[in-house]
């Protein structure tokens, strides 16, 4: 028995394409005749195909990153630039992919637009892996026959942002560190140190000063299997129910709407979610997508519900006959300087042209942002750690000292 790809109309004229199990090719044509089936193709499925069958087993715990995308989407920018063709591009980079799971998905793709699906439709198949976004901005290039340039704009897009995640991943790095690092300190103290002084002023037999009796109550909690059952409980389940909260349409708003107000932070959030919003709709744009798709295609990709209720208002406006910049007025996320660029590239129109610029301003702004944050954040980890762990010194020392001011 041998896999054969299939392409045939249905009895609606629809076309299908699969795989079917036959001895021969004539089998398969005569099992797909049976079902009621107009023949337009049948062929052996390729060497590739039978590589997925094996190697989507093998990389089914293969995590596909999104760095893996970004470098997917500039090699195969360059090797469509070079002039080859799709099948041979897809080909190079099922040999240079060394991700399984990813190189299994290479391979479906390839299998079904030699089905005769196209790029876009087979991409489809995967959206776990290409959002949304990737596969409508694929099928703008494709429809326009412009696919060098538009993987060409989304690899830069995909570039861009992985220096910001990357970029904040890094400078959190350090705090995430001092952070951990106070907990573990904290916690010998509790749970080796403090107990040898419980034992020693247990003897006293004086009362303890409130300070010290809260220590050594924390100390005791940990010595209780039952406090990590409830602690392991209340963690869990507060953040089943956070995130069933967060999920509902106020819960999104009051998050988003409490995230961009805290300072400093919340800077940082608001010109990521603008950026994200400017450059994702300026590429749709320069790629031919239609506005009114775009801003469907958009919505989501911020990450904030403001910008989300945004985008509906500004498809109203254009249904309308308003401009862009109108509903984006009504919103604070907003400032003006951008409200006024994007109503100069509309009035020009160079709308696109205009949104990169902007992107390009807020990729900047974040990058100062981020260091501005972590120049304060830093030394406030450090005073907080000090704090934690004075803090603890002091209510194990204290009895000590009254006891010397008592014998003085």
């Amino acid at each position: 028995m041998s896999l054969y790809n299939y392409k045939v109309k249905n009895f609606s004229g629809d076309t299908v394409t699969g795989s079917i199990d036959a001895d021969s090719e004539e089998a398969a044509i005569s099992e797909l005749r049976l079902k009621n089936y107009f023949i337009i193709e049948v062929s052996p499925q390729s060497v590739f195909s039978k590589e997925f069958s094996i190697k989507s087993k093998i990389g089914f715990f293969n995590k596909i990153k999104p760095r893996d995308i970004t470098i997917l989407t500039r090699q195969f920018s360059i090797l469509i630039n070079s002039g080859m063709s799709l099948m041979e591009s897809l080909s190079i980079l099922i040999e240079q992919t060394t991700n399984k799971k990813l190189k299994a998905i290479l391979i479906d793709v390839m299998n079904n637009i030699e089905g005769g699906l196209s790029l876009s439709e087979a991409l489809t198949k995967h959206k776990d892996v290409f959002s949304k976004l990737y596969v409508n901005m694929v099928n703008a290039g494709e429809m326009g026959g412009v696919l060098d340039k538009t993987l060409n704009d989304l690899a830069i897009f995909l570039e861009k942002e992985n220096e910001i995640q990357l970029k904040i991943k890094n400078k959190t790095a350090y705090p995430k560190f001092v952070m951990a690092f106070a907990l573990l300190i904290v916690a010998v103290l509790i749970i080796f140190i403090v107990p040898s002084f419980q034992d020693a002023y247990e003897g006293l037999g004086a009362e303890l000063p409130l300070l010290t009796r809260i220590v050594l109550g924390i100390s005791n909690l940990f010595k209780s299997i039952w406090f990590y059952l409830a602690a392991a409980i209340i963690l869990i389940g507060g953040r089943v129910l956070i995130k069933k909260y967060l999920n509902t349409p106020k819960g999104k708003f009051l998050f988003d709407k409490l995230r961009i107000k805290i300072p400093k932070f919340g800077d940082v959030v608001k010109k990521i979610a603008l950026s994200r919003f400017a450059r994702t709709l300026g590429i749709l744009i320069s790629a031919g997508v239609p506005i009114l798709k775009s801003l469907d295609i958009v919505k989501g990709v911020p990450n904030n519900v403001i910008i989300d209720n945004a985008i509906s208002e500004i498809k109203e406006s254009i249904r309308q006959g308003e401009n862009i910049a109108i509903p984006l007025s009504r919103y604070d996320i907003f400032p003006p300087m951008f409200i006024q660029m994007v109503n100069v590239g509309e009035k020009s129109g160079s709308l696109d042209v205009i949104l990169s610029k902007v992107s390009d301003f807020y990729d900047s702004e974040i990058s100062h942002s981020i260091d501005i944050l972590m120049t304060i954040l830093e030394p406030m980890m450090l005073l907080l750690v000090a704090g934690m762990v004075a803090f603890v010194v002091i209510a194990m020392y204290l009895p000590m000292f009254k006891i010397y001011q008592f014998i003085t």
